[in-house]
């Protein structure tokens, strides 16, 4: 894929990213069906933050061009041929004539970009969606629940990870200026509200919800029962382990694991006879369990009920004001 980021450009760098791929794809450059690069693969090549090319993606799935699954990736949209040659050129003779005129007037196409992309925001800004951003500990999870809020409410969330607020770059700090609240699971709520203690925006915690029928059968396992916790991270898998405790589970000998350290993870398993993961890696976990190995599988995604509630009370109160 033929993509170049200017870093001096007066252009956001996601709008670079999204844009010349949006032009791939109406060109017919890039087919339907066509599978794009993973988030950190293309942010590896083009040198940018992971976060930059994810939010360039949840540009172009509100856009209509890609469409983005968990575990499957983003592709490009079908449509018919003749539809996106038809709309590319007519686009791109509108440009043309554009870029003439401005040049007539002694403006340079880099400024005419500058200048057009400003115009664009200034009238997108009158009916713009609220956004937000929403932090975890781990990217893989940050991007899901920011998906899974989109899907539930009209609004745009950008997923950013903890690390992001520690040592802010000015990409995160612009996306935390134009945000209209952040997000963020119960389990890091003070800390996200301590990080931006001085930013004055609003930060919401959401909880997860209870999955009785797992809970149950977790809350079976003998006593003294050695157990492994695993989900993305480490940070994560001790997010579920302090989860299950707050519901009450603690009868268990449970180590806690991420995935990102295959050699800890598969030493993590040896000797354990129950295995608690994510839903987001079982199917990284489970050729390593040997016979015998009980796996139990909890859905870490589902949001409450009554926090995705809550948020869609706040973010039309905000759209009143």
């Amino acid at each position: 894929m033929r993509v170049r980021i200017e870093p001096n450009s007066p252009l956001p760098i996601h709008v670079q990213l999204k844009e010349q791929i949006r032009f791939l794809i109406l060109n017919g450059e890039l087919g339907p069906l066509t599978k794009l690069p993973t988030a950190r693969q293309l942010a590896g090549f083009l040198r940018i933050n992971r976060n930059t090319v994810l939010k360039a993606y949840q540009e172009l799935v509100k856009e209509g061009l890609i469409e983005c699954r968990r575990g499957r990736g983003c592709v490009v949209v079908e449509q018919p041929v003749s539809v996106v040659q038809s709309i590319s050129t007519r686009l791109l003779t509108i440009i043309d004539n554009a870029i003439d005129q401005a040049g007539a007037l002694g403006v340079s196409p880099d400024d005419f970009a500058t200048l057009a992309y400003a115009r664009a925001r200034q009238r997108q800004d009158v009916q713009v969606r609220r956004r937000l951003v929403f932090v975890e500990c781990a990217a893989r999870i940050s991007a899901a629940f920011a998906q899974a809020i989109q899907e539930r409410l009209d609004v745009e969330v950008t997923p950013i990870v903890l690390a992001d607020l520690q040592q802010p770059t000015a990409e995160v700090e612009m996306l935390l200026r134009e945000a209209h609240m952040v997000v963020t699971t119960f389990f890091h709520l003070q800390e996200v509200r301590k990080l931006l203690a001085g930013a004055k925006k609003r930060v919401i915690g959401l909880g997860l919800k209870p999955h009785l029928e797992r809970l149950v059968q977790i809350a079976t396992i003998p006593q003294g029962t050695p157990t492994a916790m695993i989900c993305v991270s480490d940070c994560s898998a001790q997010n579920m382990k302090q989860s299950l405790e707050n519901g009450g589970i603690k009868n268990l000998e449970a180590s806690a694991c991420g995935v990102e350290d295959r050699q800890k993870l598969v030493e993590t398993l040896a000797g354990r006879s129950v295995v608690i993961v994510s839903d987001l890696v079982a199917d990284e976990v489970r050729p390593l369990l040997r016979p015998g190995q009980e796996l139990i599988v909890l859905d870490y995604l589902t949001l409450d009920e009554g926090g995705i509630s809550l948020l869609r009370s706040l973010l039309e109160e905000m759209s009143e004001v």
